[in-house]
């Protein structure tokens, strides 16, 4: 009995153990066939090719798109000779045989020849190859490039590209992401990158930069700067900032070129800024403006003198803009509690930054009260002991075109996709009106306005800024520029400057022309800023964008 059972279990046993065998090497043959399945992989489909988005001005009209061009390869190991291959394509590349030749030196295999070929020329260049038997030593390579119909108008705000299309300055660095997004999965047909509409008019802007470059030519300053911005919006419709480079041409540009001095360039801004001074201490309301300022060519206090360019006389708040006293200025603003005269001032945007959708964000710089000296807000009050931009003083004046509050500025109007067909498509984002606290009353606002009218009048400072049949309201400015190196203005250069708003009455745009250091017969500006907003004005009205009363 007891052999039995033990046989019996035995049996019982193997059979299990044989059993559970089967059971895992079925399950190992079950996870070997399923891994196998599961390690097959098959690639994505990809598209194969990113278009990048066009830049367009507020019209429509292309600043900068991609387009292909071809370039031309030579293979110099299956060239037999080199001159007379040189020699057959030279004509067609536009290029001399010694410059064909000096360009396939530099290479020991594979030569480029030329980076770009005129698209008229391709066809001839194909002909030559096939004529010849070169295909097997030259051949022709298409590629995608950036072309920048503007020109250098725009350019320090457009920006460029790399080779690899990668945007590198102005728009096209910020936007570079939308511009140029990554190739779509699940489709091999193009992926079209996002379209970009900015703010700018190009009529506009052409006619900035003809009066930079006039401006430049005669006056000779190392640099020069012009804004035009929509005066009830905040839209920049033309930025200048010369010396400029031509966006096509990147490589034989020079960095300072390229230097947007309108956004990047902090500076003391000089007698512009006193019609944000004196609108601050009518707003504030502690100055006593019963009592004209009698200005005999300097005005002092606490041992300290504040100069004049010359005696002005009897002055009211009306005459201390359009004859530009630097006195009656310093007075008023002294009687004014200093906190409440910062606070305006910051009110004005002057101790802020802006995005613009540009990568600098340059932020104006006035220091707290608690740092000032006893001339500090005397100072300050005309334009000195304060950094600004361009970009600053034009936002902030949009507080005189908008009942006393300001309007934030925009460069970038929408974002809309992009298409085969080359069109705007869809609208994905656009711009809103965005504006900042109350700075001032409608009442100041208007009456700032039209002390700036009665400056282009004449005996005013900015009577150049006129032009006839529209109401021009200006202020003319020409700042001492601080000498870092023995922390002087006596041997410092200067600023001259222009700031105004059209048509006076209700105004449509704020246009700002500024000169640094000009080398010229005169320094002032009225008489190097001034004249070159008339002449912008004359364009916008010529534009059909001003109306004229004649």
């Amino acid at each position: 009995m007891g052999r039995s059972q033990n046989k019996t279990i035995y049996r019982l046993f193997l059979v299990a153990t044989l059993t559970a065998i089967a059971i895992l090497a079925f399950r190992l043959l079950f996870v070997i066939m399923t891994s196998t399945k599961i390690k097959k992989y098959q690639d994505p489909i990809v598209s194969k090719e990113v278009v990048r988005g066009t830049i367009y001005d507020r019209n429509g009209r292309i600043l900068a798109i991609e387009t292909p061009y071809y370039s031309v390869y030579f293979h110099l190991s299956k060239i037999s000779d080199l001159n007379k291959t040189a020699t057959l394509l030279s004509p067609a590349l536009e290029m001399s045989v010694p410059d064909i030749l000096k360009e396939a030196s530099k290479y020991s295999t594979y030569a480029l020849i030329k980076k770009q070929v005129d698209e008229s020329n391709i066809p001839a260049i194909k002909e030559i190859i096939a004529k010849n038997g070169l295909s097997q030593a030259v051949s022709m390579e298409k590629h995608t490039g950036r072309t920048y119909p503007a020109s250098f108008h725009a350019s320090q705000l457009v920006g460029f590209v790399d080779d690899q299309n990668n945007g590198l300055e102005g728009i096209e660095y910020t936007q570079n992401g939308m511009l140029e997004p990554q190739p779509a999965i699940g489709t091999d047909k193009p992926t079209y990158g996002t379209d970009v509409t900015l703010t700018l008019d190009i009529d506009i802007q052409y006619l900035v930069d003809v009066q930079l470059q006039s401006v430049s030519d005669v006056h000779k300053p190392d640099y020069a700067i012009a804004i035009v911005m929509d005066a009830k919006n905040g839209d920049i419709l033309g930025m200048g900032s010369y010396p400029w480079y031509d966006a096509g041409s990147v490589a034989s540009s020079k960095a300072e070129a390229r230097l947007n001095h309108a956004v990047n360039y902090l500076y003391e801004p000089g007698s512009v800024f006193k019609i944000f001074s004196l609108a601050a201490d009518l707003e504030i309301g502690q100055a006593d403006f019963s009592k004209p300022f009698i200005c005999d060519g300097s005005y002092s206090f606490s041992g300290i003198t504040i100069g004049c360019h010359e005696p002005h006389g009897i002055v009211t708040p009306r005459e201390m803009i359009t004859k530009s006293c630097n006195g009656a200025i310093a007075n008023w603003s002294r009687q004014t509690d200093k906190t409440a005269f910062y606070a305006k001032l910051c009110a004005f945007g002057f101790n802020s930054s802006y995005d613009i959708d540009l990568p600098s964000k340059s932020r104006a710089r006035l220091k707290d009260p608690s740092t000032w000296s006893e001339r500090s807000e005397a100072t300050i009050s005309f334009g000195q002991e304060l950094s600004v931009t361009a970009l600053h003083l034009v936002t902030a004046a949009t507080a005189f075109a908008n009942k006393g509050m300001v309007v934030k500025p925009h460069l970038l109007l929408k974002r809309t996709e992009g298409n085969a067909q080359g069109e705007m498509g869809k609208t994905l984002y656009e711009r809103k009106r965005e504006t900042g606290e109350q700075v001032v009353s409608e009442t100041v606002a208007d009456t700032i306005l039209s002390y700036m009218q009665k400056a282009t009048e004449s005996g005013g400072t900015a009577v150049k800024a006129a032009v006839e049949g529209v109401e021009v309201a200006a202020k003319t400015g020409t700042a001492q520029i601080l000498n870092p190196q023995t922390n002087s203005y006596t041997d410092g250069s200067v600023l001259a400057s222009t700031l105004a708003l059209v048509p006076a009455e209700a105004p449509k745009y704020i246009i700002y022309v500024a000169a640094g250091n000009p080398k010229g017969d005169t320094i002032w500006g009225a008489n190097i800023a001034s004249p070159a907003v008339g002449e912008i004005i004359k364009g916008l009205v010529s534009q059909g964008k001003l109306v004229s009363s004649h």
